[in-house]
C-alpha cells in the first residue's frame, strides 16, 4: 500500500455541504474508500472552532462508520435554518439577478 497526498482545504462552516462534495470529490479523484482514512482527513482540516463544536464525537467516536457519523454532525451544526435559507436564497436573487 502507499500513501496517498491529499491535504482537503480547511472546514468552511457556512458552507459545509459544499466543502463535503468537494471533499468527497477528493476522495473518489484519489481512490481513498476507507471510512477512517477519510475521517482522520476531515478532523485534519478542522479549525479548532470547527473541532470544539464536535468535540464529544472526536473524544469518543464510533467503533464503525466515524466518517460518517462526524459528516452526518458537521452537516447538522452548521446547516441553515429555513429562515437562514431564504435569506440566502433571496440575496443570491439580488446579487446574481436570478
Amino acid at each position: 500500500m502507499h500513501a496517498v497526498a491529499l491535504k482537503l482545504p480547511e472546514f468552511w462552516q457556512e458552507l459545509a455541504a459544499v466543502w463535503f462534495a468537494q471533499a468527497e470529490a477528493q476522495f473518489a479523484l484519489r481512490g481513498i474508500t476507507q471510512e477512517d482514512t477519510k475521517y482522520y482527513y476531515v478532523v485534519a482540516a478542522l479549525n479548532s472552532s470547527t473541532a470544539s463544536r464536535v468535540l464529544s464525537l472526536l473524544q469518543d467516536p464510533p467503533e464503525a462508520d466515524k466518517y460518517v457519523a462526524l459528516k452526518q454532525l458537521l452537516l447538522e451544526t452548521f446547516e441553515l435554518s429555513e429562515p437562514e435559507r431564504a435569506f440566502a436564497s433571496s440575496l443570491h436573487c439580488l446579487v446574481w439577478g436570478f
